[in-house]
């Protein structure tokens, strides 16, 4: 393997990691018209959903998102991803080394749970409404978005 992508088996979650020094990624297929893609990026250390991106599963919008929201945010040093949707990685294999992030693979609860637990909630969220076109699904992910990223905050102790 190369230096900047490593496999973490199962092992205990990091207990203390800093904001914006871990980024996990997860997707989630939504059972509507055209089978829309669901990205989202959570802060490993803060728990707060950073981008939920709508798309028609084109992994380069992808890296679009992920490089748009580190020239906000700032590149972290890690992405943790599993291995569920490999192929929208291979945009981002190529992406994060040239922003010296180390990508970690693993089906571990470590990189599962961060972004999973968010994922059912949006899922719960979406489920029974509908939406005549993408924009507007697009507009209330990123309402929910916020609305989590702003009780994130006030829940961040409990134990996830």
């Amino acid at each position: 393997m190369t230096p900047n992508r490593k496999f973490i088996p199962n092992e205990p979650v990091r207990q203390t990691m800093r904001a914006n020094h871990a980024w996990a990624i997860d997707f989630m297929m939504l059972d509507f018209a055209h089978r829309p893609l669901v990205m989202l990026v959570v802060d490993v250390g803060t728990r707060r959903p950073l981008s939920a991106t709508v798309s028609l599963a084109i992994a380069d919008d992808d890296v679009a998102t992920l490089e748009r929201l580190a020239r906000r945010a700032g590149y972290p040093q890690e992405i943790w991803v599993d291995r569920a949707r490999e192929y929208h990685f291979r945009p981002i294999q190529s992406w994060s080394p040239l922003h010296r992030i180390t990508l970690i693979y693993g089906p571990s609860p470590q990189t599962k749970s961060v972004a999973e637990r968010l994922l059912r909630h949006l899922g719960g969220f979406l489920r029974d409404k509908h939406y005549p076109t993408l924009m507007e699904l697009g507009h209330d992910i990123e309402r929910w978005r916020q609305f989590r990223a702003a009780t994130t905050s006030t829940i961040r102790n409990v134990n996830w």
